[in-house]
């Protein structure tokens, strides 16, 4: 399966921040993008084009509220759904399907749902 994800312009014009390379991995095929939620918050997207994974995490301050990791990846977008930026990860595996989707404003919240197909 294809694993799709937004280009840097469009990460660009929903949170105004461009992919990098992931500074922890160091491998230019490792993406990430750091969102400012609030002055003490942060969500840290990244994903692994060649293992079609992605993790999202919910940081306040130092401290990790949320991180979830996917595997099997199609689809990684964003979108600014009536100014409320969202992150939409889809991801099929084992007969199973699943879609987290990540708003950002007014307040950060995250849905993850996982179903057997």
């Amino acid at each position: 399966m294809e694993f799709a994800v937004a280009d840097d312009e469009a990460w660009l014009s929903v949170f105004g921040i461009a992919p990098q390379a992931e500074e922890a991995s160091g491998e230019k095929w490792v993406r990430e993008v750091r969102i400012p939620v609030s002055a003490t918050e942060e969500l840290h997207v990244s994903w692994d084009m060649v293992e079609r994974s992605v993790r999202l995490r919910w940081k306040q301050a130092s401290r990790i509220i949320v991180d979830v990791y996917r595997e099997q990846t199609t689809r990684l977008t964003v979108d600014d759904h009536n100014n409320e930026p969202l992150v939409l990860v889809e991801y099929h595996a084992g007969g199973c399907s699943g879609r987290t989707v990540v708003r950002t404003r007014p307040n950060l919240t995250l849905k993850d749902t996982f179903l057997r197909t």
